[in-house]
This record gives C-alpha cells, sequence and structure tokens, in this order.
C-alpha cells in the first residue's frame, strides 16, 4: 500500500469517497474492487457485513476548482464553437454541464 491513502471509520465515511484498495471481508473475499465510489447504500451494506474501517484515496486537490481555471479551458476546449450561437442549442448544453461537473455544481436532470 505505498500509494496516498487513508484509513477512514466507516461512521466517518460519506458518499463520493473512493476506494484507494480492494476492500476484503472477514473471509478475503472482495466486497469493493479499488476505486469503487462510496454511496449511502454501500456504506450502510459495509456496517452490515461488519467493516470498521475503509482505506480511501486522498484528495490531490482539496479546495475548490479555480473558476477562472475552468472557463479558460473551457473556451479553448470548445473554442471552434460560438457561446452565442442558440441554433447549436446542443453544444452550448454540453459546454454547460462540463462546466457544472467541472465547478463541482449540482446538475438537475
Amino acid at each position: 500500500m505505498s500509494e496516498a491513502y487513508q484509513l477512514v471509520a466507516l461512521n466517518h465515511a460519506t458518499p463520493g469517497m473512493v476506494l484507494s484498495h480492494e476492500l476484503l471481508d472477514l473471509n478475503g473475499l472482495v466486497l469493493l474492487a479499488k476505486g469503487a465510489v462510496l454511496s449511502e447504500a454501500i456504506i450502510a451494506s459495509l456496517a452490515r457485513h461488519g467493516i470498521d474501517t475503509v482505506p480511501v484515496a486522498r484528495s490531490e486537490q482539496a479546495e475548490a476548482p479555480d473558476p477562472a481555471a475552468v472557463q479558460a479551458r473551457l473556451d479553448h476546449v470548445f473554442r471552434n464553437n460560438d457561446r452565442d450561437n442558440h441554433d447549436d442549442w446542443a453544444t452550448g448544453l454540453l459546454r454547460r454541464y462540463v462546466e457544472d461537473y467541472r465547478l463541482q455544481r449540482g446538475v438537475a436532470p
């Protein structure tokens, strides 16, 4: 286990955390694969399996993303599309979803 990780008590685990290693049960069977993203349902299931701690990947980016940097990157990625062209609504919608995702805003369906 040489990569950056931390052991988190299951009662402090939150949805969205990513497993840094496979998670095994008491019999050595794989419960969750490395890279699995925890959800409320998964956390509840792990408690039922007697899991006390989970190895989660340490976040490299702890602070919020820089909105100016995100906009500059999206301007480059979408450089062939005019933002004000309402005939190309699909590209505008895609850009808005990517922007919301990168700025960690909730996206309503």
